[in-house]
């Protein structure tokens, strides 16, 4: 199937829509309103009052309309209609400006995002608000664009250095034949980290890329909060073997959840927890709630500000860089699922002796 753009076609979109009996412009609307509206009572005044009623032949009843009546009527019609004219273009004047100045945009600015209207003292309130709901879109076109722009940053940088230390570490395995057993079996584990670490960013991209774009679906059940709790912090106890993280869970609660998406939430707040402590984790459990407390470095900026999909920035954790668009996407992923659940997720305290994260799941 082919496609063909409005520009091959010789035609304007605008011109179609007018050959077809589109609407009128809107100022010659309001002109001809103009001159219906003051017509309207000349023909009421010659009806009633010009018109003499006399008996015809027969005795039937008739009236007169002369020429200079209808003139008078078609006069006061057309000079209606070019004072209306004139009087709309002035009602329409701040209205046409904005227009053009929208339609100069592109010519404005090198990216539309970054363009915005400019306001004027001399617009009416009605055309102040209409710029200004223009720029909120434009503003959100451009958070959008810088959104895309991370993401693009982070499939080149996240993405592109574990497959190449993986890649380096392979061909180490393949070309050094007097690589010694415990070696080659430290470079694989080497090699599986990396591809671990890769399968969790794609997991968490794509994520985000959900939940950013819709609304979660959830079937939410009965669900006792500690064992959910225990059961996450069993995928990571590898991990937190590695880094010689202690981790504890104490409590217990229970919520409406629906089970796949709360674990996703509190798998992405205790890894959190695990990578940046420096020697224990604390997971207690309320019912709907779960409080993770880490004796990590702290949060480097507000919840709020970290929480979000694909940063157009770099962020700087425990003294490890992460390039714009991959930093806080963990938090981004849990928040989205907690506040799917009618919860949120809220920053107790943080500071240099760690970090409390309470997740509400509502309810």
């Amino acid at each position: 199937m082919t496609s063909r753009s409005a520009g091959s076609t010789g035609v304007s979109e605008q011109e179609p829509a007018r050959r077809r009996g589109g609407p009128l412009r809107l100022r010659l609307q309001v002109a001809l309103v103009i001159a219906l509206l003051s017509a309207l009572p000349n023909v009421i005044l010659v009806v009633t009052a010009l018109l003499p009623v006399y008996r015809g032949p027969g005795g039937a009843a008739g009236a007169v309309l002369g020429w200079p009546v209808v003139l008078w009527l078609v006069g006061v019609v057309v000079l209606s209609a070019l004072v209306g004219y004139v009087l709309s273009g002035q009602l329409l004047a701040p209205l046409i400006r904005a227009a053009r100045e929208v339609e100069a945009l592109p010519r404005a600015a090198s990216r539309l995002a970054a363009a915005r209207v400019p306001l004027s003292p001399d617009d009416p309130p009605e055309v102040v608000a209409l710029k200004r709901s223009f720029n909120t879109l434009l503003a959100q076109v451009e958070l959008q664009e810088s959104r895309r722009n991370a993401f693009t940053a982070a499939l080149m940088h996240d993405l592109k250095t574990p497959l190449i230390a993986a890649n380096n570490l392979l061909t180490v395995v393949r070309d050094d034949d007097a690589l010694p057993r415990a070696s080659r079996v430290e470079l694989v584990a080497r090699i599986g980290s990396e591809m671990e670490a890769l399968i969790d960013l794609v997991q968490k991209l794509v994520d985000a890329h959900r939940l950013e774009r819709a609304d979660v679906p959830l079937a939410p059940r009965d669900t006792s909060l500690l064992e959910l709790a225990e059961v996450v912090m069993q995928r990571l106890a590898p991990l937190a073997a590695e880094r010689g993280i202690e981790c504890t869970v104490t409590g217990d609660g229970r919520a409406r959840v629906d089970l796949r998406e709360a674990e996703r939430a509190l798998y992405n707040l205790f890894s959190n927890a695990v990578r940046y402590a420096r020697t224990s984790i604390h997971i207690e459990v309320f019912n709907a709630m779960v409080r993770v407390q880490d004796d990590g470095p702290g949060l480097p900026a507000p919840l709020e500000k970290l929480a979000q999909p694909f940063v157009g920035r770099n962020v700087e954790i425990a003294g490890k860089e992460y390039a714009s668009g991959t930093g806080g996407l963990g938090l981004f992923i849990a928040r989205r699922v907690l506040e799917a659940h009618g919860g949120r997720l809220v920053c107790e305290a943080t500071g240099s002796s760690g970090t409390a994260l309470l997740a509400y799941f509502g309810g």
